[in-house]
């Protein structure tokens, strides 16, 4: 796939093109600035994106399968029909991210927030959910129980 077309962006967004080809570069970018950017159907498996700004970007159609977005910020992301199993999202802001046909399966979310968050048809089977804000309220369900 071609550079080019990640470099894509609306006008609005603000991302750092230096980031995004660090990202692309070396499938790792902490602390990046990746909000609005272009990267649908990008190959980010096992990207390292802790600490990043994706907010309001487009990865619809990318394969983030066990990506790390700890502490990430994905707010208004586009994640329609995204690979994300076994992605890592502990404390990310996840509100008003569209999930629509993902494939969470197997993801970990703990003191994530997915308020707003479009779920339909996301695969969530065996992801789990730790003091997470859901579209259905706060999700303790993966807690594990101290002995």
């Amino acid at each position: 796939i071609a550079v080019a077309m990640f470099l894509v962006a609306s006008n609005a967004s603000a991302f750092n093109e230096i980031h995004l080809k660090k990202l692309l570069a070396v499938n790792a970018c902490v602390s990046c600035d990746l909000s609005g950017a272009d990267l649908r159907d990008a190959n980010l498996v096992k990207a390292n994106l802790r600490f990043a700004n994706v907010r309001g970007a487009d990865l619809s159609g990318s394969n983030l399968k066990k990506a790390d977005f700890f502490n990430a910020d994905l707010r208004k992301a586009n994640l329609r029909g995204v690979e994300m199993s076994g992605a890592y999202f502990s404390g990310a802001d996840l509100r008003k991210a569209y999930f629509g046909g993902a494939d969470l399966s197997g993801a970990y979310f703990s003191k994530a927030d997915l308020s707003g968050a479009v779920l339909w048809n996301a695969n969530t089977k065996e992801a789990i959910f730790c003091k997470t804000k859901t579209p259905w309220g706060v999700d303790n369900s993966g807690c594990k129980k101290a002995k």
